[in-house]
């Protein structure tokens, strides 16, 4: 096709230059002769529930929001998701994280890879209490600044049972996961745009990235001082991290926050996500977690994990798991909930009612 000719205002780019169907048919042989098959290797979650119904995990381009009620465990869900592909090594996971530091979350993964088998009857591992008790015993016991020098990974190896149990695990990863702390203010769209460029300049093939959360994303400052609504910034947010999937090819997942009528129902879905239609519109994947009430009854936690949008299979898949929140960590394995039961019925139920009254225009 002819270059695009100064009289059109559009950049000279391959990226918006319109491809003829015959150009599209050569990039795509290229791309299989080349051996670049990141469109046909989804990236797994680690959750092998919830990979089953995305058809291996979550793909090149896809947009995934993972949404829930406060402390129902998100972060503890795209953590563990994060250290599921670091652990498997087949894809680099790039977490920003609005909300917590990287020290913040290596205390988790610590108490997360700590735990033997999280889906056995009675799972022990580390807890954060514990670090930070022993951490505290230790400068209560040598007041001077000398003496503190000793006090350091090794000794919490040594004195803190089950932190070298963890740590012989995350050993294996520590150059194969990015933590980032995201900054309320600077790490925007291009920011985030550019941490997936750098890793890509580095020789990573596969990467996914990962926002928590979604609403903590800042625009940058906008020329004339015009201010946006909380849904104008939302949108902007959705379709940027849309594009930083598309144009670099490049699964991503974010944390979605659930609007004030959810939270006060206590009962989140995908229809209750914070922001605009592009909430709905703008994202491939979305997994929603609500709590479960086997909790009150059981003394354990417990979560339900559904996939209430799939562009790939099905959805209004659901299913229980246990959540060790003293170790971070959701179980593997998880147990099917379906029929009246399941949240599911009741969103269907509700969306059907929604539909009836447009239609009958009330």
């Amino acid at each position: 096709m002819p270059d695009i000719p100064p009289s059109i205002r559009l950049p000279n780019t391959d990226a918006f230059r319109p491809q003829n169907l015959w150009e599209t048919v050569q990039a795509f042989n290229q791309r299989l002769r080349s051996g670049n098959l990141e469109n046909y290797r989804p990236a797994p979650l680690g959750f092998p529930q919830l990979d089953e119904c995305l058809g291996g995990g979550l793909r090149a381009e896809d947009l995934c929001l993972v949404g829930g009620m406060q402390n129902v465990g998100k972060t503890i869900f795209v953590l563990q998701v994060a250290r599921n592909l670091a652990a498997t090594g087949g894809v680099l996971p790039i977490l920003v994280c609005y909300e917590h530091r990287p020290e913040t979350l290596l205390h988790r993964l610590l108490c997360l890879e700590s735990v033997d088998n999280a889906d056995s009857p009675d799972p022990q591992g580390v807890t954060r209490d514990a670090i930070e008790k022993a951490v505290l015993a230790y400068y209560d016991a040598h007041p001077s600044r000398e003496a503190r020098q000793g006090l350091d990974l090794d000794w919490l190896l040594a004195n803190v049972p089950g932190v070298d149990r963890a740590w012989y695990r995350l050993r294996e990863y520590l150059w194969r996961l990015w933590l980032v702390a995201g900054d309320g203010l600077e790490t925007t769209l291009p920011v985030l745009h550019e941490y997936v460029r750098m890793a890509q300049h580095q020789g990573f093939a596969r990467i996914m990235l990962i926002v928590d959360y979604a609403q903590r994303v800042p625009l940058q400052p906008r020329l004339g001082g015009a201010e946006l609504t909380d849904h104008q910034r939302i949108d902007l947010v959705m379709r940027g991290l849309k594009a930083i999937a598309m144009e670099l090819g490049v699964p991503v997942m974010a944390v979605a926050a659930a609007d004030e009528a959810a939270l006060r129902r206590q009962r989140v879905h995908f229809e209750d996500l914070w922001g605009p239609a592009t909430v709905q519109y703008e994202p491939d994947v979305a997994i929603i977690l609500n709590r479960d009430a086997l909790s009150a009854n059981s003394g354990e936690q417990w979560v339900r994990i559904a996939i209430e949008k799939n562009r790939h299979g099905p959805s209004e898949s659901e299913h229980r798991v246990r959540l060790l929140g003293r170790q971070y960590r959701l179980a593997k394995h998880g147990t099917p909930v379906r029929g009246v039961e399941s949240h599911q019925w009741e969103r269907l139920r509700m969306k059907s009612d929604a539909d009836c009254a447009q239609g009958s225009g009330l």
